[in-house]
């Protein structure tokens, strides 16, 4: 699965009670990582949900390589992508059927998938290991050990594209160090679309998108628009880059 690039072009969005995008034009080349900064509510989270299509642009259009998004079913435009947020989620299953979504892989692949995610340890130590059932909550891991399961998951699936939705932003320092170089990992020769406050994370990134009231207010290398001293600058200082 080689990366591939991603273009919104003049996009526009709104849940109906007014715009939330509003002329938005960027791309994340192929196999480089973009990343979204703003305040809560800039419209980061409704940029990254576009691209799966859980909603349809209002207007403009969004391309993956040189497709429009909708000229692809959403079964297969889906399997292309996989998606790392803030609250995983699990399925009431095994951890295998967790990691495997239900599709057909070797056990060795599966297993491959968990090492690389920094998860086979914990599972192997659970009960029953891969076979051990969770519920939709995942009451018996932990937040970290929830996270690496679905980055498990994604380095199974080995979709060219990927998007991070806050995916450290719940976790204490030590899990976030443990997820963030699993995270490092997957991110590698993949296309990825990161919504992050972490600045261990958007420094990494080939770009960083500042959104601002459904626009890009400022683009760049973390070291530039911090020159710049603009809107990502007190983002920084003020640590609000949530």
């Amino acid at each position: 699965n080689e990366p591939c690039a991603v273009r919104f072009n003049d996009v526009c969005f709104d849940y109906g009670d007014g715009p939330v995008l509003r002329d938005l034009s960027f791309e994340i080349p192929a196999g480089e990582m973009v990343a979204l900064v703003g305040t809560s509510g800039a419209g980061k989270s409704t940029i990254a949900s576009l691209i799966p299509r859980f909603f349809d642009a209002s207007s403009g259009e969004i391309t993956l390589g040189d497709r429009p998004l909708q000229s692809f079913t959403l079964a297969s435009l889906r399997q292309g992508m996989a998606l790392v947020t803030q609250e995983p989620f699990l399925m009431n299953d095994s951890v295998r059927e967790n990691i495997s979504m239900g599709h057909v892989f070797d056990e060795s692949a599966i297993i491959q998938a968990a090492k690389d995610a920094h998860a086979h340890g914990f599972i192997s130590a659970l009960p029953q290991g891969y076979d051990t059932r969770l519920d939709e909550h995942g009451m018996r891991l932990s937040g970290g050990e929830r996270q690496r399961i679905c980055i498990a998951r994604a380095f199974l699936r080995d979709a060219p594209v990927l998007i991070l939705d806050e995916a450290t932003s719940a976790l204490d320092a030590e899990s976030e160090a443990v997820v963030q170089d699993a995270l490092e990992r997957l991110m590698e020769n993949r296309t990825v679309l990161a919504i992050a406050h972490r600045l261990s994370t958007i420094r990494q990134a080939n770009r960083i998108l500042v959104v601002d009231g459904g626009r890009i207010a400022e683009s760049g290398t973390h070291a530039a628009l911090m020159d710049q001293g603009g809107a990502y600058a007190r983002l920084v200082g003020r640590q609000r880059l949530s």
